[in-house]
């Protein structure tokens, strides 16, 4: 149960990341105001382990727009960090839907594994610092 939990919550921060990726500018220099909607956005997300499948599987379609909005709009500055986690949230709405949204269905380890790699770990905190500092709440 508890692992279930931390598995919601960990899918739940990467729909937000995923978001926050999509709001991303087509321009080199991003556009910043655009993130930080899409981030926002993002963060309104349903976490896929909450609802019934088929409302799921609009989050997951959802999310996978919003992170391709969200890398399209990146700021130069965290764009690398975007397009990171963008890639990472990615690959966990790939395993929500292979699960059939079944949190007992993941594998945990892959999961823990990949959110506390040494790549995505830096992304999510510089796109954390960088929302922190650019974005009204």
């Amino acid at each position: 149960m508890i692992r279930a939990q931390r598995v919601r919550r960990l899918v739940g921060l990467g729909v937000v990341l995923l978001l926050a990726v999509v709001a991303c500018g087509d321009d080199a220099s991003g556009d910043a105001e655009r993130f930080c909607e899409t981030n926002a956005d993002l963060g309104q997300l349903d976490d896929p382990f909450e609802v019934d499948p088929d409302e799921a599987r609009d989050v997951v379609r959802q999310g996978r727009l919003l992170l391709d909005e969200l890398v399209s709009v990146a700021p130069e500055e965290i764009r690398e960090s975007v397009e990171v986690a963008a890639e990472y949230f990615t690959m966990r709405l790939d395993q929500a839907e292979a699960a059939e949204f079944d949190p007992a269905q993941l594998d945990e380890t892959d999961v823990d594994t990949k959110a506390a790699s040494a790549e995505t770990m830096p992304a999510r905190a510089a796109i954390e610092d960088w929302v922190s500092a650019n974005c009204s709440t």
